[in-house]
């Protein structure tokens, strides 16, 4: 691959590219097994997801970018010689990053022989070796976090929410590098300070349903204080939501206005020691991208878009807040500490006859005396006028309910799904 600064990946298949001959033109990968589709470049800070691998190794979770020796292979025939340029910039695996912290290449070399299935041929294994420490050798101190990885969804329970929260603000004041898409030095100082400060909301799964469904068709509208649950906060969901699979969401206020932050789960699939390494350098969550937002207007395809719906369910009596106990060692380690014990509310479904009662009447668009069935009609956002003279707008979400005469049957051409109400128990969280 080329260095992280111009790292670039197709956008059709979301693989990494390196770099072939000269003047350099953009190749998949060599081990890359493709539909045939020429490579179309765009840089990595344009997508949300790479589809890239451990350089070392071929693990398909890779979490980290070293910088070390430029690194080419020359492939020499009869119609003369090709250069494959592999850069300056790679990827690591959990597992391989823990072997080089440990000075452990030789395990690095075996990995990859491993994964190559080349254990029975030692020269192989010499020019594997020959190419990783041409890298390796001439390693750069210092690594940035990869945060484009698909990792497998990581449950993340109310109760360990406040632990979450702490390591990832111990991150963010920590010394590993983001991408340059993400905060800088200033920024990060700021958003760990207000995770600090934060209140924590989980959204239980009957919720999350109801977010979601609810942000695929938020209207247009503008991210201002009074639709915020508090003036910094850090929200969970309890899968992930959207295409853009995002698991968490964080907004800390400063000067200029909120920090907004959308984050994946790390670390779904391992254990052992490369999960602890994870654990206590990154935590559960990593950036995906960072809105500096100032009265923003927010829009479909916006990637703040769930988390405005969840606020706005959270304001409206579509949401009921309550509280669970942290874990005993959580509310030990913040006393040690001398810090109060933090407050986790968990959000879910008011209960509400409303959201499912027969509508009737003859108000404009609404059944009419003379109709013969009730019928669904779906989930969807209203302006409602707030404030002063009530001059301002702001979206309600109404939920689905039958339309039509009290005692006229359903029609069964419509599908729709309901949403529970039930309360949760907070002890099924830890």
């Amino acid at each position: 691959m080329t260095a992280a600064r111009t790292e670039m990946a197709c956008q059709i298949c979301l693989s990494p590219l390196n770099t072939l001959g000269t003047p350099p033109t953009y190749v998949h990968p060599i081990q890359l097994a493709t539909d045939g589709h020429k490579p179309v470049p765009v840089p990595v800070s344009q997508l949300d997801t790479v589809r890239r691998t451990c350089d070392f190794c071929g693990d398909p979770y890779p979490t980290w970018t070293l910088l070390g020796g430029e690194v080419a292979a020359v492939a020499i025939g009869t119609a003369g010689g090709l250069v494959q340029n592999f850069g300056d910039a790679w990827a690591a695996c959990v597992t391989c990053q823990t072997y080089i912290d440990d000075g452990r290449n030789d395990k690095v070399v075996d990995r990859a022989v491993q994964a190559l299935g080349l254990g029975n041929h030692p020269q192989a294994r010499e020019h594997v070796e020959q190419l990783q420490l041409a890298f390796l050798n001439a390693r750069v101190p210092g690594r940035t976090l990869i945060t484009t990885t698909a990792w497998p969804a990581t449950g993340i329970t109310a109760r360990e929410l406040p632990k979450v929260r702490d390591r990832l603000a111990r991150f963010y004041r920590g010394n590993n590098d983001l991408p340059v898409a993400l905060p800088a030095t200033d920024a990060r100082q700021q958003i760990a300070n207000g995770l600090d400060r934060s209140r924590l909301f989980w959204v239980d799964s009957d919720f999350t349903d109801l977010a979601e469904h609810a942000s695929e068709r938020l209207p247009d509208v503008t991210i201002s204080r009074d639709l915020m649950p508090s003036a910094d906060g850090m929200l969970v969901w309890s899968r992930p939501v959207t295409c853009r699979q995002l698991a968490a969401a964080s907004w800390t206020a400063n000067r200029d206005g909120w920090y907004l932050v959308v984050y994946r789960t790390v670390g779904g699939g391992l254990d052992g020691k490369p999960l602890q390494r994870l654990r206590e350098q990154v935590g559960w969550l990593a950036p995906m991208s960072t809105i500096q937002d100032h009265e923003q207007h927010v829009m479909p395809g916006h990637p703040a878009v769930a988390l405005v719906a969840t606020w706005l369910l959270i304001a409206q009596q579509a949401a009921e807040v309550t509280a669970v106990k942290v874990d005993k060692v959580v509310r030990k380690t913040y006393a040690r500490m001398n810090r109060p014990v933090p407050e986790v509310q968990i959000v879910h479904i008011r209960a509400s006859r409303t959201a499912i009662s027969p509508r009737t009447g003859s108000a404009p668009g609404e059944a009419t005396p003379s109709q013969t069935s009730r019928f669904w009609v779906s989930g969807h956002w209203r302006n409602q006028p707030y404030g002063p003279g009530r001059a301002l707008r702001r979206p309600v979400y109404i939920n689905p309910f039958l339309r039509g005469p009290d005692d006229a049957p359903i029609k069964l051409s419509t599908t729709v799904r309901m949403l529970s109400s039930h309360k949760p128990k907070p002890e099924g969280h830890g």
